[in-house]
């Protein structure tokens, strides 16, 4: 491989040569399955980017050091660092009791709750491996992660528990199961016998990429920490800063802005559901100051912000990426007095670059600024010119080995994006990859045509994505039909939902097509020209699409 143009961050180092792995599973441990070289690993240790080994008990005494400070705050409490701490050393007390082993994967279907956010440092403190899934998930999403990870145990509410039916799965603890035992039970902090390896493998993000099945991102707690760093740097966060998180838990966003409070001994606003008037009302009751996402999150609110005839705000921050930034939005948030900053990052490599955005700065939705510190950019020196990003923050390879083919570079992961570097500065062209961001969450067209195989006695299908003033991106099924007659949207999405597809992957209109799809000469659908020539066909709309008068 040659290079185009290479960024690096201040430090201006390159990334050293990696050595190839496999992956080696002992019983239900997961290990990297793409770990960096021991030269890469040394320097970040030396750079100050990861941390060596440490007690056991190290995290449960950061936790505790933060005192009678706010740590968390849901929809029904407020939790200090003195009692999260306790809440979650009492949790690993009771997993120790699950013949659970160290670094074994234990799944953890989380809402935005004190209770799934202690559960979730329990595992990761008592040195397993937290493998995560929205509190959205389908049961295709339950069976693909427990096939990927097979964890021995599953935690979650009794609400999620039931719907997704875990109990088939193997042994399940509800949240209300563990904080009650968390709150009257005393226990000690474990002993300075046992260190927690920072560099091994301590959480799994699914996410969707150009193939049909969900890629499990495999975190370490210093390459987390790493991009937990950036995303502090981009936002100049302090202590006294409230970050509002409505961003799952379950996806790199979350974990990051998790992980940012915690080391900050900062206070984290949880929003389980976010609805633009109420989750309005709790940044205001909450005095939050940030705010982390999709920037349709945003856009709802300065909506509600102009029902109300609200001028002003407690945020002073907003870190907006994942899909296009509209100007209207960074100019609103300006106008407010809060400084937009524009990130670049995914799953794999979180907080790799960030850019101020200035109002009288000249307007480009492509520009995602310079390299946050350890971090190195550059550009394939082909066709394609794709983006290539490497450092102390990337992810330590996927669950499945057969995903990391094509995924990377050496040391450098692969974008999958076309991008620029001028003068250090990254500019992104376009996607190569078939996604559909949709709220900030990245929906795989593969997966789609796959889950829609059980329309196949109404006709062949395929998905893509178009703009949505709404959700950044819209998911649209085109459905070229045997028998349209009497077709209802309400039919096609209840089989889909059967089939086990996530209610936040399904598609919101249906293209109903009489004629062949366009088609490559090798036989493959030509998914641009089918959105391309959508215009004058009839769909089937979700309700949220529909004009007044049709409802």
């Amino acid at each position: 491989m040659t290079f185009g143009t290479i960024a690096n961050s201040a430090d201006g180092h390159d990334p050293a040569p990696s050595s190839r792995s496999t992956a080696r599973q002992s019983g239900t441990s997961l290990e990297p399955t793409r770990p960096r070289s021991a030269a890469s690993a040394e320097r970040y240790r030396r750079e100050g980017y990861w941390l060596q080994p440490q007690p056991l008990r190290a995290p449960y005494q950061e936790l505790r050091a933060g005192g009678d400070r706010t740590a968390l705050i849901d929809n029904s409490s407020a939790w200090s660092y003195r009692q999260l701490a306790e809440i979650v050393t009492s949790i690993s007390a009771r997993l120790s009791i699950t013949g659970l082993r160290p670094g074994d994967p234990v799944l953890i279907i989380a809402p935005l709750t004190n209770a799934a956010v202690a559960a979730y440092l329990g595992v990761l403190y008592s040195g397993h491996v937290a493998v995560l899934l929205d509190r959205r998930c389908g049961v295709s999403d339950v069976r693909h992660a427990n096939t990927a990870a097979r964890p021995p145990l599953t935690l979650a509410g009794a609400a999620d528990a039931e719907r997704l039916a875990l109990r088939d799965h193997g042994t399940v603890l509800t949240f209300d199961d563990l904080s009650a035992t968390a709150l009257t039970t005393a226990t000690s902090e474990p002993d300075d016998a046992a260190l927690l390896d920072f560099d091994a493998a301590a959480v799994v993000l699914f996410t969707s990429g150009t193939t049909g099945t969900p890629k499990g991102v495999v975190h370490s707690r210093n390459t987390l920490r790493s991009g937990a760093a950036n995303m502090a740097k981009a936002l100049d966060f302090t202590s006294s800063d409230i970050p509002f998180l409505s961003s799952p838990l379950a996806g790199i966003t979350g974990v990051i802005q998790l992980e940012m409070a915690l080391h900050a001994h900062a206070t984290l606003v949880l929003e389980n559901v976010f609805e633009p008037a109420a989750s309005l009302t709790h940044i205001l009751d909450h005095d939050a100051t940030i705010i982390g996402g999709a920037p349709v999150i945003i856009e709802q609110l300065f909506k509600e912000c102009d029902n109300r005839q609200l001028d002003t705000l407690p945020l002073r921050s907003i870190a907006l990426g994942g899909t296009a930034i509209p100007r209207r939005l960074t100019d609103a948030a300006v106008a407010r007095g809060i400084a937009p900053i524009r990130v670049y990052g995914s799953s794999e490599v979180p907080f790799s670059t960030c850019s101020p955005v200035r109002r009288d700065a000249p307007a480009s939705g492509s520009d995602e600024g310079f390299p946050l510190p350890g971090v190195d950019i550059a550009v394939r020196d082909d066709k394609d010119y794709e983006l290539l990003v490497s450092g102390p923050h990337r992810f330590l390879g996927y669950l499945d080995p057969a995903h990391n083919t094509d995924a990377f570079d050496d040391e450098w992961v692969r974008t999958g994006d076309q991008a620029d570097i001028i003068e250090g500065r990254l500019t992104i062209k376009g996607r190569l990859k078939e996604i559909v961001a949709r709220k900030g969450m990245k929906i795989s067209l593969a997966e789609i045509d796959e889950a829609a195989s059980v329309l196949n006695d109404l006709g062949e299908s395929v998905a893509y994505g178009v703009p949505d003033p709404e959700t950044g991106e819209r998911l649209v099924l085109a459905l070229r039909c045997v028998s349209p007659s009497g077709l209802e949207f309400s039919e096609i999405i209840g089989r889909l939902l059967d089939a086990g597809l996530a209610k936040w992957k399904l598609p919101e209109q249906i293209v109903l097509w009489h004629v062949p799809f366009p088609r490559t000469e090798s036989g493959k659908i030509q998914r641009r020209e089918v959105a391309a020539r959508a215009a004058d066909k009839a769909s089937l709309l979700a309700p949220r699409l529909e004009a007044p008068s049709s409802r």
